[in-house]
This record gives structure tokens, C-alpha cells and sequence, in this order.
């Protein structure tokens, strides 16, 4: 009897520690950053003053455990870049430019390298790590001797292509619980897209006759040609072997929702 008895204290005890701890509560809140593109217009530049616009998103988070949570994001942003401001010979002869709001919806799970608690002292920091899952909304446009086109209407490239795609967000982060409700963090989210065009460009210049109007102007606005034939059509524009990734860095502030702390409620009274 002894032992039962023992045994049953330990649970209750293991139990209300549980339902004292934060680790099931939500979490919302804004965020606000920069965000970037990189395809065919800027291939590897991070951080570029160039590059990179405001960033602005709400925040869900649901936390499973000390380690893992769920997280749910709608975010938004400015992508764009010119060929102009390259260094590369082949993009700067292209002169090609895109600007693109991105409207994007993204749900995936956070892993916590610390165990992380608002309610418990020493478990308030935690660096983390997240992979999900994304669907995005874009509408590149080019700017022509300061007019606006749209791009996509004008299959600048022969082609059409949706203007929704999905994409895979993962990176890293931090997360600190300045106070039990008030949850700082930032992350910076890389998002590997299943699209390349997001910058209107991918494959070639579609053959000589193919395109006419505005549609054959815009596409070929290169400063000299260079094809055997003595033009740019039928040859490389883009490049179709890789997709346009885009990414935020962004940092927020979020409001824990549930019983404050050392509340009957949260230790299970």
C-alpha cells in the first residue's frame, strides 16, 4: 500500500508540474523584417541593399511540447532585382528588371534546441529550427521607360505560368519569453519554390515571329544582340535549371494566450 500510494503522489506530482508548464499554450503575434529573391536576376547575392524590401506578417504558434511546436504564418513582401545593377556581363547586356509583391501562407513544425517553457525559470531562451510547407501569390511586373507592364500576360518567354506555386519554408531562429505572456523571436526563412518565374524569366528567347507588339519589346530588351543570326531570338534568356528561391528575416513580438502564471487553473486546480 505504501508503494501504491508513493507511486500515485510521484504522477500527481509529474502531473501538475505538467499542467503548470506552458507548453501547450498559444502563441500570437506580428512580425516585421526584410525579405529577398534569387533566380535568374540576382543568382546568389544575400543581404544585397539592391535585393532585399519591407516584410511584414502575422504569427501563430502552437507549442506541442518543450521542444516541439506547430507554427502558422501569412506573410508579406516585395521581391525585385535588375539586371543593371549586376556585375555579370551576360545580365547587364540583358537588361532585363521585375518587381513582384509575394503573398504567401505558410504552416510547418519549430524544434527547440533548448527545452522552452514561459512558466519555467531557465527554459525562457531558445535557439530553433523549422521545415513546412508554403503556397504563394505573385504578379511580377517590368518598369520601361517609367511605365508598368505586367509580365505574365505577356508571355515574354512564348510560355504561360501560374501566378499561385508552393514552396518549401525551413531556417533557424531564437525565441525568448521576456515576460510569461510577451514572446520575442526572430528567424531568418529560406523558401525553396516550385516556380521559375517569379522574375519572369526561365528558358529562352522564343523564336524570331513568335511574339509581336509589346510582348516581343519587353522581352528582348538586350543593349546589344548577339545570336548567330544576328539577333537574340531562339537563344538563352534564362536559367531553366534551377527555381527562384525568395526569403524573409524577420523579427516579432507574440502574446501568450492561456492562464497566467501560478494560476489555479495552470497548476491543475
Amino acid at each position: 500500500m505504501k508503494s501504491i500510494l508513493t507511486i500515485t503522489l510521484t504522477l500527481l506530482v509529474v502531473e501538475l508540474f505538467a499542467q503548470k508548464s506552458a507548453q501547450r499554450d498559444w502563441e500570437v503575434g506580428v512580425t516585421g523584417g526584410i525579405c529577398w529573391y534569387n533566380g535568374d536576376l540576382n543568382p546568389n547575392k544575400f543581404f544585397g541593399k539592391n535585393y532585399y524590401n519591407e516584410a511584414f506578417g502575422i504569427s501563430v504558434r502552437k507549442n506541442l511540447n518543450q521542444r516541439f511546436a506547430l507554427r502558422g504564418q501569412l506573410n508579406y513582401g516585395t521581391l525585385g532585382a535588375a539586371d543593371e545593377t549586376s556585375t555579370s556581363p551576360f545580365q547587364r547586356n540583358r537588361n532585363l528588371n521585375f518587381s513582384t509583391p509575394i503573398y504567401e501562407f505558410a504552416t510547418g513544425f519549430e524544434f527547440n534546441f533548448l527545452e522552452y517553457d514561459a512558466l519555467l525559470n531557465g527554459k525562457h531562451f531558445s535557439p530553433y529550427s523549422f521545415i513546412g510547407l508554403a503556397i504563394f501569390h505573385f504578379n511580377p511586373s517590368t518598369e520601361v521607360e517609367g511605365n508598368s507592364y505586367e509580365l505574365q500576360p505577356l508571355a515574354t518567354e512564348g510560355k504561360s505560368y501560374s501566378k499561385t506555386s508552393v514552396a518549401i519554408p525551413f531556417g533557424f531562429g531564437f525565441k525568448w519569453a521576456i515576460t510569461d505572456r510577451i514572446i520575442a523571436n526572430a528567424d531568418w526563412g529560406m523558401r525553396r519554390t516550385f516556380s521559375d518565374y517569379l522574375d519572369d524569366t526561365s528558358t529562352s528567347y522564343p523564336a524570331s515571329g513568335e511574339l509581336e507588339g509589346l510582348s516581343e519589346s519587353i522581352s528582348d530588351r538586350s543593349l546589344e544582340q548577339s545570336g548567330p543570326d544576328g539577333t537574340n531570338w531562339g537563344t538563352q534568356r534564362g536559367n531553366s535549371q534551377s527555381k527562384d528561391w525568395y526569403s524573409f528575416v524577420t523579427a516579432g513580438l507574440a502574446i501568450r494566450i492561456g492562464p497566467k502564471k501560478g494560476s489555479c487553473k495552470h497548476i491543475g486546480i
